[in-house]
């Protein structure tokens, strides 16, 4: 760890000068391994998601070519930060301005932006409007379609991956990475798109009642991230009508996947599970974390959390109040429009556009998380082999090594694993840093060994009858007793109808949101899409709550309005 950054901390750009940890925390929250940045995100993620920045026509290539690294997004401290500047670009050319896309994507108040002439360019926009007319209408994505059935294949034609060479092993994993690549392409369109239903909806009622704007918006219907908590909310059925097996989740979860063996129709459903849904898992974007496949007690931990559940609240049953209260909510907003009918024919198309590209922006999300993980299975098998062999102190501590180093290791094994120890001790020292929200080259990035430590900074306690303001993320109102959650691995505490108050959330977070009776969130926004499946799921959620996990203590009663973001302190 240099004086000024980490190991694998990219340039940031003078054109597109600012990066904002928000609507980044829900993607990668915590500091990347180093094989993660290196193998996969900066040759391969940042140029895809760069190409799909060009495909929306919001940028010509020529703006990126001189670029060092692709402007959509770099890494600072080690942590992903998303370009802000490049998004309130695309705002900019699109006609609804950059203080809209800030509302859509990252919440909370930001540095303003310093309009230059290149951002305006009227070829590009007269195109983008076409392509707004496309957003608001089209019911296909047929690309997306086509990288659904080529990350599928990845699975489905995996090689058996124990009969592999080491060299082999590597290789089959970066054969990969130009899908992977193709897939952020579409990535990026869909989560671009998907603030122009939000955006046209916010012009249309923000003023008359922001808070309709979440209401409208609802349910899509078909979120891939969802997908996974439904199944496992079924798993959790048969663990409730098995007495037998009930007893084996009372004991503990430790060591529960080698007790299952005689419980044949609960272990065949698992193993069904974790072939369909075993590619999600916590900070499932980088290829050194832990999955539900590589880590099956993470899945069994939510399993048990859900179990505790009647049948009365599934999540179905959840799915048709939010529907109800969609319906309702869409009634209010065409009478504030008062017989306006273009307004009105607005605001079904627009409401409609968020729902299908809040869908979209999963199925992106799931394709490319598919694939990255089939890269992370051959590593992860790698790295078996060399710890089985003492070339490694743990399998972890392989994403501790840079892509170039991989060749290093299949050539020598041994010559690394003191450089990796080492390396893996000052990794672990990122997760203490008291992150800015807020990187700019206009100003400097400030080096690393000047950023405080988080138990540096002192936040101020809530008491009875604060409001915390965040942003509406989920509508509807719910009360209920404070619990704070920093990871998935952590839940043993966590009791079904308490509020789960997290530094963040990522898909793997969703099936908690099932046994929360609401969800409060230190970073994120509208368009994050953790809170579009808290939308599928039916659960309230204040997204952007700032130092909420610092500031409400566990116990605390209160009242979360997704609605409009508010968090209210009942008692403590």
């Amino acid at each position: 760890m240099s004086e000024q950054g980490w190991l694998i901390d990219t340039k940031p750009s003078r054109r597109f000068p600012l990066y904002t940890r928000l609507n980044a925390n829900d993607v990668l929250p915590d500091p990347i391994t180093p094989l993660g940045a290196s193998f996969s995100w900066i040759p391969h993620i940042l140029p895809g998601w760069a190409a799909g920045c060009v495909a929306l026509d919001a940028f010509l290539p020529s703006e990126f070519v001189d670029e060092s690294t692709a402007p959509v997004a770099g890494f600072f401290y080690g942590h992903l930060y998303v370009n802000q500047s490049n998004a309130r670009i695309v705002g900019i050319r699109a006609g609804i301005g950059w203080k809209a896309i800030d509302a859509a994507f990252f919440s909370i108040d930001s540095p303003p932006h310093d309009e230059t002439p290149e951002d305006v360019n009227p070829l590009l926009s007269e195109r983008m409007a076409a392509r707004t007319q496309w957003v608001l209408t089209t019911e296909t994505f047929p690309e997306l379609e086509e990288e659904r059935l080529m990350a599928d294949r990845c699975r489905t034609q995996r090689p058996d991956l124990g009969s592999l060479t080491p060299a082999a092993l590597v290789m089959y994993a970066r054969s990969l990475m130009p899908i992977e690549r193709l897939c952020w392409r579409s990535e990026a369109i869909a989560g671009n798109q998907a603030a122009t239903g939000p955006a046209v909806l916010s012009q249309l009622l923000g003023e008359a009642d922001p808070s309709l704007v979440v209401q409208v918006i609802g349910q899509a219907g078909d979120v891939d991230s969802a997908a996974p908590s439904f199944a496992l909310w079924e798993l959790s059925r048969t663990v409730r009508g098995d007495a037998a097996l009930t007893a084996e989740f009372d004991r503990s979860v430790d060591g529960l996947a080698d007790r299952l063996e005689g419980f044949r129709t609960f272990t065949t459903a698992f193993a069904s599970f974790l072939r369909d849904f075993g590619y999600r898992g916590p900070s499932e974007w980088d290829l050194g974390a832990d999955s539900w496949e590589t880590r099956p007690e993470l899945a069994l931990s939510l399993i048990d959390r859900l179990r505790q559940l009647g049948d009365e609240v599934a999540p179905a049953n959840k799915q048709k109040e939010r529907e109800r209260d969609a319906t309702a909510a869409m009634q209010r907003a065409v009478m504030l429009l008062d017989g306006n009918e273009a307004a009105v024919a607005t605001l079904h198309l627009a409401a409609a556009s968020a729902r299908r590209f809040g869908s979209w922006r999963e199925r992106a999300k799931t394709n490319c998380i598919k694939v990255l993980h089939e890269s992370r299975m051959a590593l992860t098998e790698l790295a078996r082999r060399l710890h089985a062999e003492g070339h490694l102190d743990s399998p972890r501590q392989l994403f501790m090594a840079t892509d170039d180093e991989l060749d290093i290791l299949i050539a020598e094994p041994g010559r690394l694993k003191q450089v990796l120890i080492e390396r893996e001790q000052a990794w672990k020292k990122l997760f203490l840093l008291e992150l800015p929200t807020f990187v700019d080259s206009r100003t400097g990035v400030v080096p690393l060994d000047e950023l405080p430590r988080k138990t540096q900074v002192a936040v101020e306690p809530v008491k009875p009858g604060d409001v915390l303001i965040g942003g509406p993320a989920s509508a509807g109102v719910a009360r209920g007793r404070a619990r704070i959650v920093y990871d998935t691995a952590s839940i043993a505490d966590f009791q079904p109808g308490e509020v789960l108050i997290a530094p963040q959330t990522d898909p793997s977070w969703t099936p908690l949101f099932m046994v929360a009776s609401a969800v409060i969130v230190d970073v994120g926004a509208l368009g994050s899409h953790a809170m579009i499946v808290s939308r599928e799921l039916g659960i309230p959620c204040a997204a952007g709550v700032r130092y909420a996990t610092r500031r409400i203590p566990n116990g605390a009663e209160v009242e979360v309005d997704g609605s409009t973001g508010r968090v209210t302190i009942l008692s403590l």
